[in-house]
């Protein structure tokens, strides 16, 4: 009887299932691992055929007919999730090209798409930006582009597929049709706000190679993700030094007090499960050995590979003074350096920040947000406006008065000389002999490459970071570097750049990915044959 109300789509949810049981039956029980294959190639060609035949819960047997008739309450969600509905959203010149346009198709205020016309045809997807849903009509459609005005993400309107930003998902896309002159789409009753690509699983019989990724942000993941939706069905493993899945780091100092990790994690455990992803945390690589291709792990975990691509991003730099290793004094990178800012904000009195670019503004302004005047802050740097460097004096000038006007306090033109205290700092000197009092010291004065790992392994650049080719490939040619490590031809000039900037580390990382698969030929990149 269940099968009744919709019999092509319960027969779609029941193949699923049965893949999904079979898989886990299969991880356990080799014996079962032919029937599993079978199955599912043929599921794949004809699953409405699988779906008619009588021995469809044979084949899989009774733990599958059980997983199915447990599994009602999930399909009766899942049928409300797809249930689609058709809505009139106006006339069929409603847009002329290059125009987008935010309609509501539900009674709800979020029952919200958005429409854009693109060479005279029309397109239809998710209204919202997969970051920060952020809507996406108050940004610019520029050919079949839609760009978010908050951080730069964009998508084509044509597929929903992310081509630029600080994100990994898409954006969902809906049928839209003209009919007697109106456009109708047809929209579920439950939109979403992301659209993942699909994505490949491990095969060990298909593609016998094991990729390693060194690093656990947003470059590691990026990477991970873009093998496994090439195809990529060899092994993959990644390796971070932190016990947590990758995060969103940009988003800390911009909340630390209230900041956790399910908030700002790009993905959670069942993704890495569910795709095949050896996800190995809290484990830190202490040497790599190009020649035997394999890295040594803290554990004593040796790890071969076929191919590597290190990630590990960029590490705090700290002030060389007297009294830069007392127990108060802080830099910010991580999730645990949240949790111990967090907890020494919540006794002090006098905030002391070092640094007044990105970091130290942030960090000052969350900080003065939900301590108010609790406590007194005082940012300290040796130029003469806030990001002045970056950006110049007069923009500089201007956020100075903006977090003036908060209570934010400013030293310029001083450099710091030592911190005082004994165990726990109490007060810092400044080069004009300036003394002022400190319960919490907050260092951000940016950061280095972090690449102790792979010092006389490839060649590294005066800075510390890693020199590779346009494809991301080192001077070694099975390890590769992406993210804030990697020193590359930048491809408008030719020049060598290495930027410590979040999009960078997803788009080029993405790229790094795609060059793991690939070996250069006369050229060419070619795509390299699974063995």
């Amino acid at each position: 009887q269940m099968c009744i109300r919709d019999r092509s789509t319960w027969g779609k949810y029941i193949i699923d299932m049965i893949q999904r049981t079979l898989f886990s039956l299969a991880k356990s029980s080799s014996s079962l691992r032919t029937g599993s294959r079978m199955f599912s190639t043929q599921a794949a060609k004809s699953a409405k055929k699988m779906f008619n035949s009588k021995a469809l819960l044979t084949s899989a047997g009774l733990a599958t007919a059980s997983t199915l008739f447990l599994g009602y309450k999930q399909f009766t969600a899942y049928m409300a999730a797809i249930e689609l509905k058709e809505v009139d959203v106006g006339p069929e010149d409603l847009l002329q090209d290059g125009e987008m346009k935010e309609v509501q198709v539900g009674p709800n205020k979020e029952d919200i798409v958005l429409i854009a016309r693109v060479d005279g045809e029309y397109y239809c997807v998710g209204a919202k930006c997969s970051h920060f849903a952020f809507n996406l009509a108050k940004g610019l459609l520029f050919d079949d582009k839609v760009i978010c005005p908050l951080h730069n993400a964009a998508f084509s309107v044509k597929t929903g597929l992310y081509e630029q930003g600080p994100v990994l998902d898409g954006i969902p896309t809906y049928e839209i049709r003209r009919q007697d002159g109106r456009l109708i789409v047809r929209v579920p009753s439950d939109l979403h706000l992301k659209q993942a690509a699909p994505l490949a699983r491990h095969n060990p019989e298909h593609d016998k190679r094991r990729f390693l990724i060194i690093g656990g942000g947003p470059s590691a993941i990026s990477a991970a993700e873009t093998l496994r939706q090439s195809g990529f069905e060899g092994e993959i493993i990644m390796v971070s030094s932190e016990d947590c899945t990758p995060y969103d780091r940009t988003s800390l100092s911009k909340n630390i007090l209230g900041v956790e990790h399910k908030q700002v994690a790009f993905r959670d455990d069942s993704f890495f499960q569910q795709h095949d992803i050896n996800f190995i945390k809290g484990e830190t690589v202490e040497n790599v050995d190009p020649q035997n291709q394999e890295v040594h792990l803290r554990n004593g975990q040796n790890i071969k590979y076929d191919r590597l691509l290190v990630a590990t991003g960029a590490k705090p730099r700290m002030v060389p003074v007297n009294g830069h290793n007392l127990q108060n004094v802080f830099t910010l990178r991580s999730l645990d350096d949240v949790h111990k800012i967090r907890d020494a904000a919540k006794q002090s009195k006098n905030i002391l920040i070092v640094g007044a670019s990105f970091i130290g503004l942030e960090s000052a302004w969350a900080l003065k947000r939900e301590l108010k005047d609790n406590v007194t802050i005082t940012v300290i740097d040796m130029i003469n406006a806030p990001m002045e460097r970056n950006f110049g004096a007069d923009i500089g000038n201007y956020w100075r008065k903006v977090h003036e006007g908060k209570g934010i306090k400013f030293v310029f033109g001083q450099t710091l000389q030592s911190i005082e205290g004994e165990g726990q700092a109490k007060e810092v000197v400044l080069s004009d002999g300036s003394r002022y009092s400190a319960d919490l010291i907050l260092i951000g004065v940016g950061v280095a490459p972090n690449t102790e790992i792979l010092k006389n392994k490839v060649e590294l650049a005066q800075d510390g970071g890693v020199m590779t080719d346009p494809f991301l490939r080192t001077s070694n040619p099975n390890i590769f570097a992406a993210g804030d490590i990697a020193n590359y031809p930048y491809f408008l000039t030719g020049d060598r750049i290495r930027v410590e900037h979040y999009n960078d580390c997803l788009l080029y990382t993405s790229d790094a990915a795609d060059d793991l698969l690939c070996v250069d030929l006369g050229g060419r990149r070619i795509i390299k044959k699974k063995k």
